[in-house]
């Protein structure tokens, strides 16, 4: 076997690597982005740790402005966060930091009754899913754990299934360089 024959398979193997790590890199990061897609938050709960910045961007603009706004609607007084109402294009964005762990509501002020959303900010060795007692800010219930959202599973499927063609192939190539 030549040099060129030997050399192929591991590049075809290592391109394979590269498109996974692209195809997974934006899924990966995406836990402190939410998307403003018409009139939604996507996701509509993201959970965070202490110390995270959590960028709110407009990706299927409409006609009417948004708002990212702490809280819940109706609430009085001065919101820990507030990006005023001038989310429009698609590209617009907001971004806050989250230095207190907690649960931290949020809405659009021109949408208040469809666009809601929820921020849960973990502390250092704190789980999904449980309360830091005294350190909650407008408390949705202490229910945790969102489901995993469809496109994330088939993300993760198709990661696993070219993780596994590369693996199994990179053992098939080591058998026949390596006959016994």
């Amino acid at each position: 076997m030549t040099f060129v024959h030997r050399i192929w398979h591991p590049a075809v193997a290592f391109g394979l690597m590269l498109v996974a790590a692209g195809v997974a890199a934006p899924v990966l990061a995406s836990p402190l982005d939410v998307s403003i897609v018409d009139k939604t938050f996507q996701p509509a709960t993201t959970t965070v740790n202490v110390g995270d910045t959590v960028t709110w961007t407009v990706t299927q603009a409409i006609a009417d402005p948004h708002s990212v706004t702490a809280g819940k609607p109706g609430d009085t007084g001065t919101p820990l966060f507030d990006s005023g109402i001038k989310l429009q294009k698609n590209g617009d964005s907001y971004k806050f930091t989250f230095d207190k762990a907690g649960t931290y509501d949020y809405y659009c002020q021109v949408h208040p009754t469809v666009m809601t959303g929820v921020i849960q900010v973990l502390a250092p060795g704190q789980t999904p899913g449980t309360e830091t007692p005294g350190a909650t800010v407008g408390v949705t219930g202490g229910e945790g754990g969102e489901p995993i959202p469809p496109e994330r599973k088939l993300l993760g499927a198709a990661i696993l299934a070219v993780t596994l063609a590369v693996l199994f192939g990179a053992a098939a190539l080591w058998r026949r360089m390596n006959p016994a």
